[in-house]
């Protein structure tokens, strides 16, 4: 490993970054067709919905996804001319595509360098497996971190990207307010997001109805708590020792629940978070508002804590949630640079847990699955969920480490910036 390290070290440039890319995503395949094969369901379920839908109608066709959402599933659909095991060839190529533009955007933004966060990117996909490929959660996570590195440099695109993000996820709509901290920008940016992200919402409506348009969030709210989440957690803790008080079973909601005494306590407990999360984002936009944005590093941070208060806050945490963190992460690294050298060993730090929250969620999902569902006896399902309590608590203590350094610099870097306006 030493040895590899090394000529790693003295070998970087883009050539060592294409073999690295290269390696680990045949890496991925091959742990796909060996070991993970079962996560290609979801796929097929989407290929299953597209190919009905001229006979349901685009009002009933994946109605828990924006309406986005299908005519971009309908494009591997169409390349592979319906073919079912084509559709899952496409879809993956597709997400393979993606990462590797993201992995030139990186290396772009970076002056051309074989940057430390090309690094990450290149690690952190792997750490997630197969799922990364195999949810389309790769798009927003993509959109989200080219949001971050264009938001100095072009921020008609950071808008343009954010109000395509926010079309096909609903949550990347929050991040437009800490991109639009920064006064100068703030007028190309909020143009750009509401053609792309408004201009997308009317077609919608055009094209699929009211009732359609607003399904998202109300099959969201309707959903029940799923086991992964936060807040199935003390339940699930509980279930570990007394598996016939509770049930786990697969809802309406194509998702898997638990059933039982508690179970409404913790969706309102969820709920209320909910609420508190959405103000502490409304706090941290207001507050880069007031600094002028702060420093990119800064901005960073809040788009981060964003991402991670939706993940941690919601009643439904799936697995593929994880790949949104990695596209901010990626960008933050890239301005780690610009950063104060107090604040570097910070951004480090965060980078490195993000590392360790994919490796956690892997083995959450798909590895300890079917122990986490009770499929392989009672030790599997204590093991699994002492994997996934270990792995919600990481992302706790994650979230609230990211939100208080995203409060700090951006009082920090104002300061620095009057400081040096004073001095000159």
């Amino acid at each position: 490993m030493r040895r590899l390290a090394a000529w790693y070290d003295a070998h970087r440039g883009p050539r060592t970054i294409v073999l690295v890319w290269l390696a680990t995503r045949l890496l991925i395949l091959i742990v796909l067709a060996a070991f993970e094969r079962f996560v290609v369901g979801d796929v097929f379920y989407y290929h299953r919905k597209i190919h009905a839908l001229f006979t349901a109608g685009l009002d009933r066709t994946l109605y828990e996804y924006p309406t986005p959402v299908v005519w971009i599933l309908w494009l591997p659909y169409g390349a592979s001319f319906g073919n079912r095991v084509g559709y899952l060839i496409g879809f993956v190529v597709f997400m393979l595509a993606l990462d590797a533009l993201f992995t030139y955007v990186l290396w772009r933004a970076t002056g051309r360098r074989h940057d430390t966060s090309i690094d990450f990117w290149l690690i952190f996909v792997p750490l997630i497996g197969p799922l990364a490929y195999l949810r389309f959660d790769m798009l927003p996570a993509v959109l989200a971190g080219g949001a971050l590195l264009a938001a100095r440099r072009k921020p008609w695109i950071t808008g343009a990207l954010t109000g395509l993000g926010a079309a096909i996820k609903l949550w990347p709509a929050l991040l437009i307010g800490a991109f639009m901290s920064y006064r100068s920008d703030r007028r190309p940016a909020g143009v750009a997001f509401v053609v792309l992200g408004f201009g997308l919402a009317l077609i919608s409506l055009i094209f699929g109805g009211w009732s359609r348009l607003i399904s998202p969030l109300t099959w969201q709210s309707d959903r029940g708590l799923q086991i992964e989440s936060i807040w199935a957690t003390p339940l699930m803790l509980a279930r570990a020792l007394r598996p016939d008080q509770w049930i786990v079973d697969m809802s309406q909601y194509q998702a898997y629940e638990i059933f039982g005494p508690g179970v409404d306590a913790w969706v309102m407990i969820s709920s209320i978070a909910t609420l508190l999360g959405l103000a502490v984002i409304i706090l941290l936009t207001v507050r880069a508002f007031r600094h002028d944005g702060s420093t990119p590093a800064a901005i960073g941070f809040v788009v981060l804590a964003t991402v991670a208060i939706m993940t941690i806050t919601n009643k439904t945490l799936s697995p593929q949630y994880l790949l949104w963190m990695g596209g901010p992460m990626a960008a933050l690294l890239a301005y780690r640079a610009q950063a104060r050298p107090d604040e570097q060993p910070a951004i480090n730090r965060i980078a490195g847990q993000v590392l360790i929250l994919a490796l956690l969620t892997q083995l959450v999902y798909p590895l300890f699955y079917n122990g986490y569902l009770g499929r392989k006896g009672h030790a599997m399902i204590i093991i699994s969920t002492i994997v996934t309590a270990i792995r919600n608590l990481a992302l706790v203590v994650f979230t609230i480490e990211v939100c208080l350094m995203a409060w700090r610099m951006l009082a920090a870097g104002v300061l620095e910036r009057t400081a040096l306006t004073r001095s000159d």
